[in-house]
């Protein structure tokens, strides 16, 4: 008895010994067999990984039209669009009868300005029974460009009867009402379109010219601010910063805007136009000089570019490099006036002349000599006849 009550005891002391070691084992069998937590990647990281890991299909030819759509859509996505318009236009050389393709492709040459190739891919895409509030969207927003008001407008209700909250809607909703004369209800779509998708960077263009075209110059500045903010590297943002303080006849700031915008894009020939436009009207002709001759570079057949790179010199001083850019306009067009003036004006400076001047040479600007000019003068009549009474005769004294 004592023996067994012994034993019971025993038992009792090592059940918690036993427990714990059991208690390990299966702790350490779920530590082994437990999945571990997934990685969240962020965008960027997940597109980085997504284009190498579709680069690496399409080196080895598996499904290459879906994998160019594919890499094209992100490409289109990270605003990359020449690389994207390269990857949808090899999908559709590899699969002609899609619409979705043709779709993307239609999208990428809107953002590229390129509006007849977009409505033809856009057509095409209808055509192939793509017949999404997307397409519909985007054939209204091609239409509307090309100032086809009533087929835009009657996609665009189509599109928001099908999608009625669609932010892209809106816009091409505003650009409508903007060009048919209703620009407070323009402005009405475009808060739409930005607030429910702040990624629509032509909204924020499109509220801060038509704001800017209304004079509500502060609510533009507020609106340009906050598409700086997220869009950083857009030169349009920076160009119409320049506009509006052009407008608040602040021009040493606009200049610095404009120069921003060079800075991020050096072929954005608006801004170097407007930049030496503005320093010509304020005299400051070497900030004009320096954006001139960008422009040449980029459009040398740009109007008047050497009578106006011929000016500013002339307004430097440097009259050698003026007359070198007149005489370039003057080959071209031997009766160009604006350049023989320059021309004319540099001569009569250095021969420190009036502006009429006696020399021989400048015949058209001389004086009349009166003294060899013989004068007769008119003499009265002295007798006027006065037809009421024939019968006399009125002598003026």
């Amino acid at each position: 008895m004592r023996i067994t009550k012994l034993i019971y005891h025993l038992i009792l002391l090592a059940l918690p010994v036993i427990t714990t070691v059991f208690q390990s084992c299966q702790s350490d069998a779920r530590n082994n067999t437990r999945i571990p937590p997934v990685v969240k990647k962020n965008r960027a990281q997940w597109e980085k990984d997504a284009l190498l890991s579709l680069s690496e299909l399409i080196y080895r030819g598996v499904d290459l039209d879906a994998n160019y759509f594919k890499r094209a859509r992100i490409y289109y996505d990270q605003e990359q669009y020449k690389l994207a318009l390269e990857d949808i236009s090899a999908a559709i050389d590899e699969q002609e009868n899609i619409g979705e393709y043709f779709l993307l492709r239609g999208k990428i040459n809107r953002e590229l300005g390129d509006l007849d190739q977009g409505l033809e891919d856009a057509e095409r895409a209808e055509v192939l029974q793509q017949g999404s509030p997307e397409l519909y969207v985007l054939l209204a927003d091609l239409l509307q460009a090309k100032d086809r008001f009533r087929e835009a407008g009657r996609y665009l209700n189509h599109a928001m009867k099908l999608a009625p909250y669609d932010a892209s809607a809106y816009y091409v909703q505003g650009m409508l009402q903007a060009k048919q004369g209703d620009s407070l209800a323009s402005l009405t779509s475009m808060d739409y379109a930005m607030n429910n998708n702040p990624r629509m960077l032509r909204a924020y263009l499109q509220s801060i010219i038509i704001n800017r075209k209304l004079q509500n110059l502060g609510q533009a500045l507020v609106v340009n601010n906050k598409a700086i903010k997220r869009f950083p590297l857009i030169a349009e943002l920076y160009f119409e910063r320049g506009q509006i303080y052009n407008v608040l006849s602040k021009p040493d700031t606009a200049m610095i805007y404009y120069q921003k915008a060079i800075s991020v894009n050096p072929k954005y020939s608006d801004a170097l136009a407007q930049m030496a436009d503005v320093g010509i009207k304020n005299k400051y002709y070497g900030k004009a000089i320096v954006a001139l001759t960008q422009l040449l570079k980029l459009n040398p057949e740009y109007p008047q570019i050497h009578n106006l790179l011929g000016f500013c010199y002339e307004k430097s001083g440097d009259y050698p490099k003026a007359r070198e850019f007149y005489g370039i306009t003057l080959a071209s067009d031997p009766d160009d006036r604006a350049a023989h003036n320059g021309i004319w004006r540099m001569k009569r400076n250095e021969s420190g002349e009036s502006y009429y001047s006696n020399d021989s040479n400048e015949d058209q600007y001389r004086y009349v000599d009166t003294s060899r000019v013989k004068i007769n003068l008119i003499q009265p009549r002295r007798i006027i006849n006065i037809p009421v009474d024939s019968s006399r005769k009125v002598k003026i004294q």
